[in-house]
């Protein structure tokens, strides 16, 4: 009887051993037997183990698929809103100042000492410090005197350089403000200086830089202002290298630092907190831009966009947001 019931299929021998009282079976190895097969049967055999845990690897390989780059895109999120938040609060600090625009922006160029005199590197973007794909969207053309006059009359009176001459590490050979050096300042755990502060001032021991008024001969405006070089945002016939003649509006681009007037808390209106964006390594300037659409046509000066610490839009960051466009 035994051997028959061993001889059923898995499922049949189920059956007929659920049915049977193992305490009518008489002799007591039967017996015995019958109660080991009646234990078997709420186990798993091996080839259904295999087929459980490989369903768990799949699902678990799509969830890894779908939450690839979360951490990236929800920072991407976050950086939408806070250039909605800087636009509305350069907007709302305007109208609460007497239509004057924050001052004091980070003028995202570099010299190699306080008296500016005839000291830019080239003029050029400080690529030592800045994202090098926000590097690539500046361009230091020639601003002219009209522009740098507009600005003024609009509010912003100065900007803040970085001084590659300056020393804010206390000379202990861990890195200073040169341009062969200041990422090494940046990344140095024995001081305080970060690439959130990079443009604050040297003399408090956390930054390179310092704040200066410019003049209207044309050649300090040309050293301090950067003019955002996308053709289609400023003219459609003009091209990055030059500014064609009779064009009548310029993007001046400015770093949102921490001492932008836009967060001093004696201002009407003034933000509570300095917006850091975060898609940058840890030794380049992390902070949103200003685009200022200068026209002199109008004789006016008008926020345009907020553009992030790499040169993106907000719509290419929504982009990365939704997964349309690479957080790469």
């Amino acid at each position: 009887m035994l051997n028959k019931l061993l001889a059923l299929s898995r499922e049949q021998r189920a059956v007929v051993v659920d049915a049977i009282d193992p305490t009518l079976v008489a002799q007591p190895w039967a017996r015995k037997r019958l109660k080991r097969l009646k234990g078997k049967q709420g186990g798993f055999t091996l080839l259904e183990l295999l087929v459980v845990v490989a369903i768990i690897a799949a699902i678990a390989g799509t969830a890894t698929i779908l939450l690839r780059d979360t951490d990236r895109q929800a920072s991407a999120a976050a950086h939408v809103a806070m250039m909605d938040e800087l636009m509305k609060g350069i907007s709302t600090y305007q109208v609460l100042n007497d239509g004057m625009l924050p001052s004091n922006f980070d003028s995202l160029m570099r010299n190699a000492t306080n008296s500016l005199v005839g000291a830019v590197s080239a003029g050029a973007a400080d690529t030592d410090v800045i994202n090098a794909d926000l590097a690539a969207s500046l361009t230091a053309t020639t601003v002219p005197e009209e522009v740098a006059t507009l600005l003024i009359d609009a509010g912003v009176k100065t900007v803040r350089v970085l001084d590659n001459a300056a020393d804010p590490n206390l000379a202990d050979g861990a890195g200073d403000c040169s341009a062969a050096n200041i990422r090494t300042l940046i990344t140095n755990k024995g001081n305080d200086v970060t690439a959130a502060t990079i443009y604050r001032s040297s003399t408090a021991a956390n930054g390179c830089g310092y704040d200066t008024s410019y003049t209207l001969d044309g050649t300090l405006a040309t050293q301090v202002f950067q003019l955002w070089e996308e053709p289609a945002r400023v003219n459609a016939d003009t091209t990055k290298a030059a500014i064609a003649t009779g064009q009548t509006q310029y993007l001046v681009a400015l770093g949102i630092g921490p001492d932008t007037s836009l967060f001093n808390p004696e201002k009407r209106g003034a933000m509570t907190t300095v917006p850091v964006y975060r898609h940058v390594t840890k030794d380049e300037y992390n902070r949103f831009v200003a685009l200022l659409n200068v026209d002199t046509e109008a004789s006016e000066v008008r926020l345009q966009a907020i553009i992030d610490g790499a040169g993106d839009t907000k719509d290419e960051e929504l982009g990365e947001w939704d997964g349309t466009r690479s957080t790469l």
